[in-house]
């Protein structure tokens, strides 16, 4: 057949099919459609749509802003219903409404789905509902849809349709902002990376410590200078502010492995309830340049805030062991702690065992870190406390310090985590030479003490934060390179997070406004 002849053909078919489906679908109403003319007060087809997305974990704080929404001015309501049909994922609602009828969507139930919102408890989300909303004179329609990573929409969105569209931007504006207000994470504790918890995206849900100022071994003034930059200045907040002070601070906590960095933040973290904390240590150091961009986003929203950086040594060596360049992680700390700005009240903790090799940009920069404090191996008055405190289950809290004093001067040097192994050798020895409840003594105390120092424990004292012995060589530098940087985590923008600013950039936590 001619090609001619052939496009001829196809137009009549067109025309065919095109009347055909006029004549099936003449004179009816889709119910969808009808119920929100019912809503409305007019057909919704021709109304603005004004839409943004957002990530995936965020639903569930979107979820509370419509939820919050309803409260937030006298006269307002909600009603929720679902949308049905095979087709309810693939088109905008735009197109769902122009099209309801031939592409076979209607009213049907509402699907949600349990999104966590704290360590220990999810929230039921709507998942894909439309709500319809009333403010007593002006009415309106919020689409909720969740991600769906098969089909074309694959990021979840929020879509509002309004009888005029800067009605639809002040609704989508408010949710914005009841999101950040009433975000689950708000006064929660963060760890970024995976693990144990409920999950947040790329960062998970962690119990809040509960430990108290006597857990805590430290020497008054130590811990009393950590205390009034990290507490005392949230404390005193308001009136700083007023004094047109700044509230960013950075802190870092410096000293051998063992020595209590860890525990003195466990006890902060007890102390700052109702601040929300991002925890970043560990694999999740390799992966800080894609999403600290997110956790600094995210801390400014929240604010008050407090951003933990755990082995910072880990990602910032000093440049001087490698050619320049080779650590844009250090760059993106830099950065970040620079552009987030005076006016936020966000605290930035850092630790590191190798505070010889930190790069000197980062530690002496005021404005960056603004005080570093020493975790030293405890003094005989610590040893002599922690031995009561690791021990105070098995008696050592009654021992005199006549009898502790052995074991305490055997410890001369050592850590914590040094001291705590004493005790559980101890307690094993106790427990193999007696019977009924286990009582350690000092004689069993000084035992335990002096096994640990044999010759042989070299490298069990060495893993547990011994210092090294007087004659022992210093340990070498790095001579190369040192490795930054592992897989990269896409991190995507969103309601309460961005990839943060540069430095000198205004931080800028939200989309552009939709146009439409």
């Amino acid at each position: 057949m001619p090609e001619e002849d052939l496009r001829l053909l196809a137009r009549s078919l067109a025309r065919v099919l095109t009347a055909v489906h006029r004549l099936a679908f003449d004179g009816t109403e889709d119910a969808l459609v009808a119920r929100l003319r019912g809503h409305l007060g007019t057909d919704p087809a021709g109304l603005p749509v004004v839409s943004q997305e957002l990530p995936p974990y965020q639903l569930v704080d979107v979820h509370v802003a419509l939820d919050q929404w309803i409260h937030a001015e006298p006269g307002r309501s909600f009603e929720i219903i679902g949308i049905s049909g095979d087709q309810r994922r693939f088109h905008p609602l735009s197109e769902l409404l122009s099209g309801a009828a031939r592409y076979g969507v209607g009213i049907g139930p509402v699907d949600y789905v349990d999104l966590a919102d704290s360590p220990d408890s999810t929230r039921s989300c709507v998942r894909f509902g439309l709500y319809l909303l009333s403010d007593g004179t002006q009415k309106a329609a919020a689409l909720l849809r969740g991600a769906d990573p098969h089909g074309p929409i694959q990021q979840a969105m929020i879509e509002v349709l309004a009888e005029n569209r800067s009605h639809a931007h002040e609704i989508l504006s408010e949710l914005r902002r009841l999101a950040v207000e009433q975000s689950v994470l708000r006064g929660q504790v963060l760890a970024l990376g995976p693990g144990e918890g409920n999950q947040y995206g790329m960062m998970r849900f962690v119990r809040r410590p509960g430990l108290q100022r006597g857990q805590l071994v430290l020497p008054d003034a130590t811990l009393a200078q950590i205390e009034r930059h990290v507490i005392g200045i949230a404390a005193h907040r308001t009136r700083l502010q007023a004094a047109g002070q700044h509230l960013k601070r950075g802190i870092l906590l410096y000293g051998p492995p063992g020595t209590g960095k860890t525990h003195t933040i466990r006890y902060l973290l007890s102390q700052l309830r109702g601040v929300t904390s991002f925890i970043l240590s560990g694999q999740a150091l390799m992966m800080i340049g894609p999403a600290l961009g997110q956790v600094c986003g995210l801390a400014r929203l929240l604010q008050p805030s407090l951003v933990i950086l755990e082995d910072v040594d880990v990602i910032a060596p000093d440049r001087s062991f490698g050619p320049l360049g080779v650590n844009p992680i250090l760059y993106e700390v830099l950065n970040q702690i620079d552009g987030l700005g005076d006016d936020v009240d966000v605290t930035f903790l850092l630790t590191t065992n190798r505070v010889d090799i930190l790069e000197r940009a980062l530690s002496e920069r005021p404005g960056r870190v603004d005080a570093a404090v020493e975790i030293a191996p405890p003094d005989s008055d610590g040893r002599r406390a922690l031995f009561r405190l690791y021990g105070s289950q098995v008696g050592v809290d009654g021992l005199s310090a006549e009898a502790l004093e052995p074991a305490v001067s055997a410890t001369e040097g050592r850590t914590a985590t040094y001291i705590r192994e004493v005790v559980r050798r101890a307690t094993l020895a106790a427990a193999e030479t007696t019977t009924g409840p286990i009582r350690v003594d000092g004689d069993t105390l000084a035992t335990a003490a002096a096994g640990l120092l044999d010759d042989r424990a070299t490298l069990t004292r060495s893993l547990l934060g011994g210092v090294p012995e007087p004659d022992a060589e210093p340990p070498l530098a790095p001579s190369g390179p040192v490795p930054t940087a592992g897989r990269a985590m896409s991190v995507r923008s969103g309601w309460i997070g961005r990839p943060g600013p540069a430095a000198g950039d205004p931080p800028a936590p939200f989309g552009p406004e939709p146009e439409g």
